[in-house]
């Protein structure tokens, strides 16, 4: 039966036998060792004379390895960072809790429980003069075993270990105390007792647990990318495996085939040839048969009567001169022939080429300064059908989607722009956003009143509404943040009203800003509470911050922005702004500063409405929405 492993098991080196330190693989049999004894093993190993002066093997597989240099070669062998981590689970795990009382006194003894207010872990005898000094004889103490690490906060001052932390000092940002406060921190200004600064500091946790909780679920977002790109090179992996097999197997059987077909005409050539030798092989058989009758004639002439052996000499006489012509004939008609094989050129230039199958490569987008590289068009993508292009987003980084306010269409698109799928719909769309799992929005006018549509993208792309989400106004512009939509709503009087839904399209919240006008407008949510949006009709773009007001600031206005609609982020979050009126785009950085004109005004690119910056295929793309076409440009690196 098998045994468990335990982790100490699998830090020890196998020369030293002591905990991994430095620990180094070798390339090959990826045997892990201490730097410093695999070093010492091959400098003692390529000098022993029964080995080759630059030659050592593995300790464990007896693996050979050719070194010239062992001191170099080493310091360049891959780091085990697995190695490392399992000897730091090691020591965790044989780790068990001290008395902090006795330490300092360098005696170990285990812990039993310990002191919140004193931050100390006790032994059992340190747990009963605790209890009767005067000065923690009332602390409450706790089990060790309950004690949560995380949660443990050293509540006395690192240089005077015997005092507690009594002053905060905002100029230096750190704990200390009274002693420190007064010799290290007598000239800043704002020093204040702990005490008065622990008061009212729960007042500050929503915000600053907001903030983490926001910073969590990016780092769940991030997670599950991440979890989804392993599974997608596995899947990767195991296509280019059967890929490779496949053709290995195809190019193994096309030559079996050809090599048959040879050896098949070798084995015809040879019976040919053979049957020819064996002809002539006969015929000088029956002429030595012949020869040697007439020569056992002659060496017992001296039996045969006188009569006999004249006959007999006339009738060899006679034959000896035909004879000598036969064989002559027979020996100059016989050439020594030899079998050969000419192989195909194509062959002989694919066997001599052929030094590897292939070379696996890992695709990554490599790193793009966004604000001041050049972009370039690749290509126009006409959607057929399509003559007003109001939006465009981007499902698993592989299908467009697109909306047609004239035509009132959705259409799904390849990455190359062939049109794999479309929908009717019964209102005019506008804007469109993609969630996640293949799931989209589409805002849409409907009769003065708006809805919003949720689509389901399926295996075979076709799409499917799974959800109507009415709106009291125009629904516009719409986005996706975390795993929330946000809807830009037409008001009655001025300004913009933002709701935000679930996944699920369950309504969460709503918020009504004065400024703008949400006629035409784009929406574009950098968190879950700071917006982006533009004001067509005011030629602004607007930031709001909904956890803190009611009200938007202005971030751009007028110059060469006329009538925005579109707008979006990069990876590195610089904003895009796709203006309608002077047909080009700005870009700005995150905090609102304008960087560049981006996409001046070309004939190429008429009516802007929507705009996206998402990775399609291989890389980040910029892809804008021009009549009935998709402009699709390409970040210069």
């Amino acid at each position: 039966m098998a045994t468990k492993t335990s982790v100490n098991d699998l830090i020890v080196c196998p020369i030293c036998y002591e905990i991994f330190q430095d620990p180094k693989s070798l390339p090959q049999c990826l045997h892990t060792f201490c730097k410093s004894c695999i070093k010492s093993y091959i400098s003692s190993s390529v000098t022993d004379k029964s080995f080759n002066k630059t030659d050592f093997h593995c300790p464990v597989c007896r693996k050979c390895y050719h070194v010239t240099n062992p001191e170099e070669w080493v310091d360049t062998l891959p780091h085990n960072h697995l190695i490392v981590s399992l000897t730091d689970q090691g020591k965790m795990e044989n780790k068990e809790p001290l008395c902090d009382c006795c330490s300092r006194l360098e005696q170990s003894q285990p812990a039993v429980s310990w002191c919140p207010e004193c931050c100390d872990q006790l032994c059992e005898s340190c747990v009963n003069f605790h209890k009767i000094s005067r000065l923690t004889m009332e602390h409450k103490l706790g089990n060790i075993a309950e004690r949560d690490q995380n949660f443990s906060v050293d509540l006395f001052c690192k240089q005077h270990t015997s005092r507690r932390l009594e002053v905060y000092c905002f100029d230096h940002e750190e704990a200390c105390c009274l002693m420190c406060a007064t010799v290290s921190h007598r000239k800043c200004e704002k020093v204040n007792s702990l005490e008065d600064c622990a008061q009212n500091c729960s007042a500050d946790i929503p915000n600053i647990c907001s903030e983490i909780e926001d910073m969590q679920k990016v780092c769940d977002t991030e997670i599950t990318r991440v979890t989804n790109d392993l599974k997608s090179m596995e899947k990767e992996s195991k296509d280019i495996e059967h890929k490779v097999s496949t053709m290995a197997e195809e190019i193994i059987n096309a030559v079996r085939d050809k090599e048959q077909i040879l050896i098949g005409n070798l084995k015809k050539t040879e019976k040919e040839q053979s049957m020819l030798l064996q002809n002539i092989l006969t015929e000088f058989s029956d002429f030595k048969k012949k020869i040697e009758h007439d020569v056992n004639i002659l060496k017992k002439s001296d039996k045969l009567h006188k009569n006999a052996l004249f006959l007999e000499l006339k009738r060899i006489g006679k034959t000896v001169s035909e004879a000598k012509t036969n064989f002559n004939k027979l020996q100059k008609g016989y050439q020594t022939s030899n079998l050969a094989v000419h192989i195909d050129e194509t062959v002989q230039k694919f066997h001599s080429s052929f030094d590897t199958f292939g070379e696996i490569k890992v695709k990554g987008q490599k790193e793009v300064n966004y604000q001041s590289g050049q972009i370039v068009l690749e290509k126009s993508v006409i959607v057929e059908g399509s003559s007003c292009l109001t939006d465009v987003d981007v499902i698993d980084g592989r299908y467009l989607v697109t909306t047609c306010q004239i035509q009132k269409m959705v259409y799904i698109l390849d990455e190359n722009g062939k049109q794999l799928s479309s929908s009717k719909l019964t209102g005019t769309p506008w804007a469109v956003a993609v969630l996640e799992n293949k799931t989209f929005y589409v805002t849409q006018r409907y009769q003065n009143l708006g809805r919003v549509c949720m689509f389901k993208v399926h295996d075979d792309l076709s799409v499917s509404i799974v959800k109507e989400l009415k709106m009291p106004q125009n629904a516009w512009g719409i986005c996706a943040i975390e795993a929330r939509i946000v809807v830009s709503i037409g008001n009655q009087s001025n300004g913009q009203v933002f709701r935000f839904y679930d996944k699920e399209g369950n309504k969460c919240e709503e918020h009504e800003i004065p400024q703008g006008a949400s006629y035409a407008s784009g929406v574009l949510a950098t968190t879950r509470k700071d917006l982006l949006y533009t004001h067509h009709s005011g030629d602004s773009l607007f930031s709001v911050d909904i956890s803190k007001s009611k009200s938007a600031s202005p971030v751009y206005q007028g110059n060469n922005m006329e009538r925005p609609i579109g707008v979006t982020c990069d990876p590195n979050g610089n904003v895009y702004v796709a203006c309608n009126g002077s047909k080009n785009v700005l870009q700005f950085d995150k905090n609102g500063k304008f960087i560049r004109e981006i996409i001046q005004q070309t004939s190429a690119v008429q009516e802007m409405y929507g705009i996206r910056v998402k990775r399609l295929g291989n890389d980040v793309k910029l892809i804008l929405t021009s009549q009935g076409k998709l402009l699709v440009y390409h970040f210069m690196k």
